[in-house]
């Protein structure tokens, strides 16, 4: 039977190994990636920004682990909802809707987690 709290434990495993999952294939590059595939525009924002991406990814899996053994769980969702709407638009925008997968099952988690931690952020609010 799903209850509320077997729905918030696998969608933060599920989100916390997503984040590690890619932050690692960022390092070891066992998974094949778009970049040659992307608009020009694009491969000349993430060259921009490449040498702070090492930084980016190591937090993505301190992240990841932290949302896996559900410590400041509320917290990384709330922090990670911008993130992860950014990471949608990204992908909306190089036009290719089949690479846009990941990018939706990240915001479908962080928003069911968020629903789920909705009495946590209620004095945010207030």
């Amino acid at each position: 039977m799903l209850t509320k709290a077997n729905i918030s434990k696998w969608s933060r495993t599920i989100l916390g190994l997503f984040l590690i999952i890619y932050a690692l294939n960022q390092f070891l590059h066992f998974l094949p990636t778009s970049y040659d595939s992307m608009p020009e525009n694009t491969r000349d924002f993430i060259d921009t920004v490449a040498e702070y991406l090492p930084y980016l990814y190591f937090f993505e899996i301190i992240i990841g682990l932290f949302l896996i053994i559900n410590k400041w769980s509320a917290f990384i969702v709330i922090v990670l909802f911008p993130l992860t709407i950014s990471f949608l638009i990204f992908n909306l925008l190089n036009n290719d809707l089949i690479k846009i997968l990941p990018a939706l099952i990240v915001a479908f988690l962080n928003f069911t987690l968020i629903i789920i931690n909705k009495k946590k952020y209620k004095p945010l609010f207030s």
